[in-house]
């Protein structure tokens, strides 16, 4: 993943909120947030490979009382900040009438790429086939 992304999702995890990537299973009671990365919002190339990538990310915050607006915001806005500078912003502001929460969205920029994760090592030999090749 993108080296500024996993600071973010660090960084938001210390807020002292529940913090998920892409969703819950089951929702946290109170207060909660959910990070992920949406598409690639650019590109760098050189030598005819991807030098640099920027990825759109978003970030949404959850709560149940639009008292704790200015204190999630607060806390949600100062880490964008501090990650990201200036290349996010506010998206949204909204209550959902079905699940009773009011849900803020950020929608921001980071820059790297995306790396998969090494293959796993198999925990046993390959079997040999009928002639004899593994």
């Amino acid at each position: 993943m993108p080296t500024e992304y996993t600071t973010l999702v660090s960084a938001l995890a210390d807020t002292g909120y529940p913090c998920a990537e892409y969703g819950w299973k089951t929702r946290p009671d109170g207060t909660y947030l959910v990070v992920g990365l949406d598409y690639e919002a650019g590109r760098l190339e050189g030598d005819g490979a991807k030098a640099d990538r920027a990825f759109s990310v978003s970030v949404d915050a959850f709560f149940r009382k639009i008292a704790d607006r200015a204190a999630v915001a607060g806390k949600v806005e100062s880490v964008l900040a501090s990650c990201l500078g200036d290349s996010w912003e506010l998206n949204s502001i909204q209550y959902e009438q079905e699940t009773g929460l009011f849900h803020i969205e950020w929608t921001g920029e980071v820059c790297g790429t995306i790396t998969a994760p090494p293959e796993p090592v198999p925990d046993t030999e390959p079997e040999a086939t009928e002639d004899g090749d593994a």
